[in-house]
């Protein structure tokens, strides 16, 4: 991998989506009124959440791993500590770079959109579903954002330790199964008729944009 390439494209976009990220959590925190603690039907398997843990935080070392080793040309010491499995090419990793930073600009996107509804088991009294941006063809883009993050990042670096990430894949997706439950049960027929047109993580082929306007 190209550190003088990957490293400052990488580095942009993650400190524009801190910034965003930091300005609207700053935004909730102000605006925070009464919110209800809402458990599950099922209970998220502790080893997927494990998974989740493990491979999102390496992700965030890793993303801000790259653009510190082009900064302080260190990419050749970086490297070895993630004992590589293979010298990416340029065919392998610019399509990985391509991927993360994808990855990166949509969990910016949709923080963006989602502004101060909660995305976890907390939600506030006024809470509402969103359907627009892109929640209008996928009902968890935060959670695809981190998984392309997790390719793009060993397609980049293909290593023991990158080939970890991978595991947060299906860690990320049984996450939603008590998640979507959970949001059947507060949304009801409005979430049903939103899974019916829009896909968990990825778009449904065939399957036009929600249009619809969620109830206020």
């Amino acid at each position: 991998m190209d550190f003088t390439i990957a490293g400052p494209i990488v580095g942009v976009l993650s400190l524009v989506d801190v910034v965003l990220h930091a300005a609207l959590d700053a935004a909730k925190v102000r605006n925070r009124g009464p919110s209800n603690l809402t458990e599950p039907e099922e209970s998220v398997p502790a080893l997927a959440m494990t998974a989740v843990a493990v491979s999102t935080l390496l992700s965030f070392v890793l993303v801000l791993a790259i653009p510190l080793a082009w900064l302080l040309s260190a990419g050749a010491f970086l490297l070895p500590y993630l004992v590589p499995i293979i010298d990416a090419p340029g065919f392998i990793w610019v399509p990985g770079l391509a991927i993360l930073c994808f990855g990166i600009v949509l969990h910016g996107w949709s923080r963006f959109v989602r502004k101060d509804m909660a995305s976890s088991w907390v939600m506030s009294s006024g809470h509402r579903l969103i359907t627009r941006g892109p929640y209008g063809w996928i009902r968890h883009p935060s959670y695809t954002s981190y998984m392309l993050s997790f390719v793009g990042l060993f397609l980049m670096m293909p290593s023991v330790v990158t080939i970890v990430l991978l595991v947060g894949i299906p860690g990320y997706y049984l996450v939603t199964v008590p998640e979507e439950s959970m949001l059947i049960s507060q949304f009801g027929d409005e979430y049903r008729e939103y899974v019916a047109q829009t896909g968990r993580l990825f778009p449904k082929f065939g399957k036009r944009r929600v249009q619809f306007r969620p109830k206020p």
